[in-house]
């Protein structure tokens, strides 16, 4: 698993909302197409807006914290057809036994992401998701084969970035365009 940070939450002239991920120790990107409410939720969280009621994803904390578990990490598992998987890795007390037993609680990424930054935890993504969806800012144009195997060597040496394969790459390439227009930078 590779560690990531929130790099940005973006909106096209459509109304679309992206989130951007960035690898913390790292080169690569990733895009997350998400839905207003959760974009709200978590610009609300990036904004460090003080909400004076809970709000879901409160509650869920909450709940969790109540019930003996802590929230240690968000993962992001996998990728399949443009969708991402992810996941709250929970650690609970068990009363009888007064160890730690960890609990994968399936999550939208974008849900996750919410709880990330409210409790200030990892967020963590499978290299295989790196691999088949991950980008450079320098390197957006999916369709150039040559920039695609510029990334499997740089500085000298070989790094585990390896291009999307044809079927993905006709599969993102209605993003493509939406991509190219953002300013990562930002």
């Amino acid at each position: 698993m590779e560690e990531m940070i929130i790099d940005s939450l973006k909106i096209n002239a459509m109304g679309q909302r992206v989130l951007i991920l960035k690898q913390k120790k790292g080169p690569l990107f990733l895009a997350i197409w998400i839905a207003a409410a959760e974009a709200d939720a978590i610009a609300i969280r990036m904004q460090k807006v003080e909400i004076p009621r809970p709000l879901t994803h409160d509650l869920l904390c909450n709940a969790i914290e109540k019930s003996g578990g802590k929230i240690k990490s968000v993962q992001i598992e996998k990728v399949e057809n443009g969708t991402f998987f992810g996941s709250l890795l929970i650690s609970r007390a068990n009363e009888n036994e007064q160890s730690n037993n960890d609990l994968i609680l399936d999550s939208r990424p974008s849900d996750a992401m919410v709880v990330a930054l409210k409790l200030n935890i990892p967020i963590m993504c499978d290299k295989t998701v790196l691999e088949k969806a991950g980008f450079q800012k320098s390197k957006l144009d999916i369709d150039n084969p040559i920039e695609a195997e510029a990334t499997v060597e740089e500085n000298g040496k070989a790094n585990d970035f390896s291009p999307i394969g044809e079927k993905e790459r006709q599969s993102l390439s209605v993003f493509e365009s939406f991509i190219d227009s953002l300013d990562i930078d930002e």
